[in-house]
This record gives C-alpha cells, structure tokens and sequence, in this order.
C-alpha cells in the first residue's frame, strides 16, 4: 500500500474500528500509517479484532499501548455503547459503573476519551426529569474521575435526546466538571433541523471530539439514509469553518455506515476527503 502522510495543521484525523472490525491492533496501526491517520476509536463490545474490552487483561492493555506508542499512532477514543438515559435506577448504576472502569481502561491505554450515548427519552417520561438523571449520571462518573485523578474524560454524544443543543446543554449546565465533555456527531443536530452555526454556538465550547456523520432525507422527509461524509445534507465545509473559528485543535473522525466495510478501500478516500475539507494538502 502506497504510505500517504498525515498533514493535519490544527486538526488530528481519526476513524472508528467500525470501519476496520476484522484488523488486530497491529493492522490498525499499519493502516494509519498507510492511509495517514493519527488516531483511532476503538470501538467497545462488538468483538472487534483489536481485542480492548472492560475486562481485558492488564498485560493486553500495556502491549496495545506499547504498539501504538512505538508506533507513534494514537487511541483517539474508546467508544462504548452505553446508552445514560436507561430508565431503570438500577441499570444506570451499572452503566455508571461501566463507565468508571472505561475510565481506567482508557487510562491504561493512552487513550484521552471515552464516548456515551444520551438515548432516547423512555415512554412515559418527561423531558425534563430525563435531563435530571443523566445529569446526575455524569456528574458521578466525573466526581470519580476527578478523584481518582485520571487523565481521559466522558465525551457524551449529540445522539438520541441530547442530538438538540438545547437539551445537551442543558445536561451541560448541571454538571460543573472538566471531566465531561461533547462528541459532536455532526449528523444528528442537523436531523433534529437545527443549523449547524446554531449547535456550535451553543454547545461549541464543550466540544471535544467530532465525528464527521452524513445522511440524506427521503422525498417527503419521513425517513433518513445514511450515507459517506459530504454525500448528503450535512455542510461538512461549514462544519470545519467553525471549528477552525473556534480554534478547535482535535480529532475529525469517521464511523463506518457500511454493512461490511472494506478499510483498504474506505480508508484513503475518507482520508483524502478531510485532508480536502480542512485545507490541508498531501505531502
């Protein structure tokens, strides 16, 4: 495979091992380096190849990160799939407990954030009271974090309920720690009809990891279809603009909207398409 060099001025280019479940952490890394990528998500509790679970063994963890270090390659994110918003008290707790060991993991690893998702507002729940408890969620998993004084922070996902700046930010302005953060998932705002200028000036200063999402409405915008970054209604170029602006300095990275995902070809084209959309020129 022909090497192409990252060039990434202010940005940091990443991709999902959605897009790459069959590669070990060795083929990850020769993959970044192929197609010029400087970090990775290792994707959590899909059986993905790279083999980092919540339980895997310390001497995994420490010969995962070696590889990368030596490597000079980076575990951007570890993207679970936890869903806050769970309606049962008593599964909350566990998934606040899942989270604090991710902590760790992720510690362990090098590996600066850890994704979860809001999810949807339960039937027979108001909005309101559904912001209260994933505020108080966070804000445990943070007062852990702090005290514990590890290095990687929660990054909660503009998905499901909190896809509305609004009630992210509400989420936001309950929880007073720097150990909580936004992935901004591009697509969702948007699907939600809002503006992508009015989700970054409300949500724009907690912003810490973007995932790059596109999809496109049907005819009578009953239905949406997913599709690659820049292919459907998402102004990928706009989006840059204000992160630029903002002087956003992190990663810009892609999940995999394919069935069966084919990296080597994937991989350079969605490579080529940020370097294009952040102005930046391979060497």
């Amino acid at each position: 495979m022909a090497t192409i060099a990252a060039n990434t001025y202010n940005f940091k280019l990443s991709f999902s091992t959605t897009l790459c479940p069959e590669w070990t952490a060795a083929a990850i890394i020769d993959g970044m380096q192929s197609y010029g990528f400087e970090g990775v998500e290792f994707c959590l509790g899909k059986s993905h190849l790279h083999g980092v679970e919540l339980d895997s063994p310390a001497d995994l963890l420490a010969d995962v990160r070696k590889q990368f270090d030596e490597a000079g390659t980076a575990i951007s994110c570890l993207a679970t799939h936890n869903v806050i918003s769970h309606p049962e008290h008593d599964t909350r707790v566990k998934i606040v407990e899942g989270l604090k060991q991710c902590l760790r993991v992720a510690d362990q690893l090098g590996a600066p954030f850890v994704r979860v998702f809001g999810g949807e507002v339960p039937a027979g729940f108001e909005v309101t009271g559904v912001v209260d408890y994933i505020a108080e969620s966070l804000a445990e998993v943070a007062e852990f974090a702090e005290s514990q004084k590890v290095r990687s922070m929660i990054l909660i996902e503009t998905q499901g309920l909190l896809s509305h700046s609004k009630f992210i930010t509400e989420v936001l302005d309950q929880v007073y720690s720097p150990k909580i953060g936004v992935l901004w998932n591009t697509l969702n705002p948007v699907r939600m009809l809002e503006k992508v200028e009015q989700t970054y000036d409300r949500i724009g200063s907690n912003v810490r990891f973007v995932h790059l999402a596109d999809g496109q409405f049907n005819e009578d915008r009953t239905k949406i279809s997913l599709c690659d970054p820049g292919e459907g209604m998402v102004p990928m170029e706009r989006v840059v603009d204000l992160l630029r602006a903002g002087l956003y300095r992190g990663y810009l990275s892609i999940e995999s909207m394919h069935a069966e995902p084919d990296p080597d070809e994937l991989l350079p084209k969605y490579s080529g398409y940020l370097k294009q959309i952040a102005g930046q020129q391979e060497e």
